[in-house]
């Protein structure tokens, strides 16, 4: 075959654009399953933080009886009580880890790097049609690798894999937390 500015054929490109959909598609896909697992946490989390803050603030309005007790002296009063620091809690989880926000970036760069499949599969069409001269392979090709830098510079990253001591170490934290809790209230 004839050179493409000298170092590459078309059966070479061919091969680099078939490595770089794979690639592209695989950025779309864990930026859109990202997307999703953040957008599930902050659905789920949300509905927490409203039925519990809705159970403190029902329950606020009654008068504690503290003469039922529940288990290891622990009353209603100081039911309502732990369910309310977890609401503060929750709260600020939402807050700080910002879901919603992050889901959102994710899928706009799930979208970004969907675009950018379709501009190397029309590349691909092109060539496979014979309908594009060299110059213009050359410089289509450029343009795919600028953007594509671009998106990879402002894009989140996505893990390859949840970090599972990340998680055990805050639930860790809060089985603390209640433990205190639920001595103190004893005493």
């Amino acid at each position: 075959m004839t050179n493409i500015k000298d170092d590459f054929t078309v059966p070479e490109l061919i091969c680099v654009l078939n490595s770089w959909l794979k690639r592209c598609k695989e950025a779309r896909d864990g930026h859109y399953k990202r997307a999703e697992t953040l957008f599930d946490r902050s659905q789920i989390l949300g509905y927490m933080l409203i039925y519990s803050t809705v159970f403190v603030t029902v329950f606020s309005f009654f008068t504690p009886n503290t003469t039922v007790i529940f288990l290891f002296g622990i009353t209603k009063q100081h039911i309502v009580v732990l369910i309310g620091c977890v609401s503060a809690v929750i709260s600020g989880v939402v807050t700080q880890a910002r879901y919603g926000e992050r889901a959102e970036i994710h899928r706009s760069s799930g979208a970004q790097y969907a675009n950018l499949a379709r501009k190397i599969e029309v590349l691909q069409l092109k060539i496979n049609a014979e309908i594009i001269n060299r110059d213009n392979m050359g410089i289509q090709s450029s343009e795919i690798i600028a953007e594509w830098n671009d998106l990879s510079k402002n894009s989140l990253l996505t893990p390859h894999r949840e970090s599972k001591s990340k998680l055990m170490l805050h639930v860790a934290i809060a089985l603390m937390f209640s433990l205190v809790f639920f001595i103190v209230a004893h005493t």
